[in-house]
């Protein structure tokens, strides 16, 4: 769910562009993309530790959750950042070989991690006869190996984890990266068929699209399933597919950039779009109106905090380590009852010990991985 560099518009007054950028650091992204792999983690503590529901849950009445809400946001910033990728150097091995490296290496070290560490942790603590680790079934190398390219095909180490609120379920956040990476092929698609470059007329057909997709998924929501034709049902089908309609309109805005220059000329923009994000979710139309709404809203927002350069600041991009380490982090606490303290003591627990994975993630894979960039040398063509 993390991107690559891409350009920016020219920034306002302030100095940060509004275009999606992590290359030239010219607005908050880096921060936001943190900040939402935290609202995860917040949201998992409660039903990982068996405090029902969070607070954003029962605020809009069950209309939406903080995890929920902060995925759509990953999927809005990659739709942007992924298709302003492709745009910007139009090479189809060179875009897969950075997408490979951006996920691949970190979620294939979080299994491992997870499946013959974390696990064996539980295995050793448990206090029954134990069988030998590597007879357990389902087995710790199918787990990694399972995984490795269609996430969550297996859950589960033998028991592990066990004893905690959530059942057996290593990591519940793995789901989402199945149609990211849907999401990446259908970009690299468009951008092989030069549609993404050569066409002018392509943004506008797009947007046709774009308005047909969201149309059609607000009547599959709203007729009964026998008076739609299946083709239509399966659209829509699981929540990931949802996810896809958001990546495409993050992707309106590498494809019109007219919409960042809107926001810069109209300040009441942005405002009024987190307005109508939550509006929907009150009155009930939030699946019809976030694809709408949500992009000028996290755009406007990373536009307007002032925390240019996080990255740097920081020294590093830890958000993806945060979420795919996350999950596992909180189950492994949950094994060992710290969800007894109170939600904020194994919320706080769940933050030191997910941040220190997600420090040495970026630190010892996510950045070495990215450095085999400079490997793809083959030239971009020129659009």
């Amino acid at each position: 769910m993390m991107a690559t560099a891409c350009s920016a518009l020219p920034a306002s007054g302030s100095g940060r562009s509004l275009q999606p950028s992590t290359g030239n650091h010219n607005n908050s992204i880096g921060f936001l993309r943190l900040a939402l792999a935290s609202l995860v983690l917040y949201s998992h503590a409660y039903f990982l530790g068996g405090f029902g529901a969070d607070d954003l849950t029962r605020w809009t009445n069950h209309a939406i959750d903080a995890g929920s809400l902060a995925v759509q946001c990953f999927f809005v910033l990659s739709g942007a950042l992924i298709t302003q990728s492709w745009r910007q150097g139009p090479s189809l091995g060179r875009f897969l070989w950075h997408r490979f490296l951006r996920i691949a290496p970190a979620f294939w070290v979080c299994l491992a991690v997870t499946a013959f560490g974390f696990s064996v942790i539980l295995h050793l603590h448990n206090p029954e006869p134990r069988e030998d680790f590597l007879a357990l079934q389902p087995t710790a190398g199918g787990y990694v190996w399972r995984n490795l390219f269609q996430p969550r095909a297996q859950i589960a180490v033998g028991p592990y984890p066990s004893g905690t609120p959530w059942g057996v379920d290593w990591n519940g956040s793995l789901w989402t990266l199945f149609y990211e990476g849907a999401c990446y092929l259908f970009v690299a698609m468009l951008g092989v068929s030069g549609l993404l470059i050569r066409f002018r007329g392509f943004g506008r057909v797009a947007l046709v699209g774009f308005v047909l997709l969201c149309s059609l998924w607000q009547i599959s929501t709203r007729l009964p399933a026998q008076f739609l034709p299946s083709i239509v049902g399966r659209l829509f089908d699981t929540p990931g597919k949802y996810l896809v309609v958001l990546f495409v309109a993050g992707s309106a805005w590498a494809l019109f950039p007219q919409f960042a220059d809107t926001l810069r000329r109209y300040a009441w923009v942005g405002p009024i779009a987190c307005v109508v994000t939550v509006a929907g979710w009150f009155l009930g139309i939030h699946g019809l109106l976030t694809p709408w709404s949500l992009p000028p809203a996290i755009f406007w927002i990373a536009h307007v905090l002032p925390l240019a350069n996080f990255e740097k600041w920081v020294d590093g991009d830890y958000s993806y380590g945060l979420y795919v380490y996350g999950y596992p982090v909180q189950q492994l606490l949950a094994h060992f009852r710290v969800h007894d303290a109170g939600y904020w003591i194994f919320l706080t627990a769940s933050f030191l010990l997910s941040g220190f994975c997600a420090y040495a993630s970026w630190h010892l894979v996510e950045r070495p991985a990215l450095r085999c960039k400079r490997l793809w040398l083959s030239p971009s063509p020129t659009s």
